[in-house]
């Protein structure tokens, strides 16, 4: 090929990929659009995560009514017993195995033992008493009742074992603490993964991305990738950024699964410049920015492999709390010396005498 057939030929490559220069200034090139994520009815998706991977996590927004209905939406649909047929969750005592086991199976278990399964935590504080997660177990039951034994949804308690009646300081909780996620780990893999066979994982989103919260690291130390995370949208600080984000899925359907996030326009849109889920702070030094970032993504949805769609951030609502604080006075007291010792205060000042109200934080 002669000079001149080179050069062209170059000259032509650079047109095409508008690098060539054109008169005195340069054609900018043209930024590639972001692909868009697969969006389907969210049970559909879910189930449809459970095809390659044994492990699907759920992040758990504390309180949000509309996700703990889902967990019951999800348990409820057929497949699910089928298909996967284990639940861990972070809202029950591992000391009460065999109470929820009984309970789940269809046998009469008196209220204030059951109620043990929820209260006997470690990292609740004061405790678990949202009525969607005491729902889900009921919902649990209810499917159960229908299916033969071995086909039964099992549903793990993932807190630690532990006895209050020992525990008379923070020193004596601390230990406790400290094995919540090593706990929840070790139940994965030897019920789960050892086995081959699936569950779903309800946890703290936290757990799943934060390194002071290890679950999923200790769980994939062994069993790379097992787990999909799946994190809900919960809205900003700001409602223009609500309002700008769900204008954008306008199309989509209530609820809905969206993945992946990272790497297509829904990760652009979900954490827009200016948009936050964390409240303002003061001025920080370098590692407190990028722990806030990690922090950020991960509440954002980028942390997860999807995100779950309950509705508008305007529509999102706290889950009613079960009434035995107000109503069983022994009850209480034990409540409270728990929650002395948990935070050093006294639990009046935690929870109100009156109905709690039903927006989201970020809405008030």
């Amino acid at each position: 090929m002669g000079l001149k057939q080179v050069i062209g030929t170059i000259a032509a490559l650079l047109a095409i990929a508008g690098l060539a220069s054109s008169g005195s200034g340069q054609t900018p090139a043209q930024p590639l659009a972001q692909p868009a994520p697969t969006v389907r009815p969210a049970v559909e998706g879910i189930l449809a995560a459970f095809a390659t991977h044994p492990l699907v996590g759920i992040a758990d927004d504390h309180g949000m009514a509309q996700e703990q209905d889902f967990y019951a939406d999800l348990v409820r649909h057929p497949r699910f017993a089928r298909e996967v047929g284990n639940v861990v969750v972070e809202f029950g005592g591992a000391a009460h195995q065999d109470i929820i086991d009984r309970y789940l199976a269809g046998e009469t278990v008196p209220y204030t033992e059951l109620r043990k399964v929820w209260t006997n935590t470690v990292g609740w504080v004061p405790l678990v008493s949202y009525l969607g997660f005491l729902n889900f177990y009921a919902q649990v039951r209810l499917v159960n009742l229908g299916l033969p034994p071995e086909q039964r949804i099992r549903v793990w308690l993932g807190e630690p074992p532990i006895d209050w009646s020992k525990i008379n300081s923070r020193a004596d909780l601390m230990p406790f603490i400290a094995r919540r996620d090593a706990h929840a780990a070790e139940i994965i893999r030897r019920e789960i993964l050892a086995k081959r066979k699936k569950a779903l994982v309800i946890y703290g989103g936290a757990h799943f991305f934060d390194s002071a919260h290890p679950l999923r690291g200790l769980v994939e130390s062994d069993h790379p990738k097992a787990l999909f995370l799946v994190m809900p949208y919960g809205g900003h600080n700001e409602k223009s950024c609500d309002a700008n984000f769900e204008k954008s899925i306008s199309g989509w359907p209530v609820p809905a699964l969206a993945t992946p996030v990272r790497g297509t326009s829904l990760a652009t849109a979900v954490l827009a410049p200016g948009c936050s889920r964390l409240p303002g702070l003061p001025p920080m030094n370098e590692q407190e920015r990028k722990t806030r970032m990690e922090i950020e993504e991960g509440l954002a949805g980028l942390a997860g492999d999807a995100l779950l769609y309950l509705g508008p951030s305007a529509t999102l609502t706290t889950s009613l709390t079960s009434p035995d604080i107000y109503l069983d006075e022994e009850y209480r007291q034990e409540i409270a010396r728990r929650y002395q010792i948990q935070t050093g205060r006294t639990l009046s000042s935690a929870i109100p005498r009156v109905s709690p109200r039903l927006q989201r934080p970020n809405q008030r």
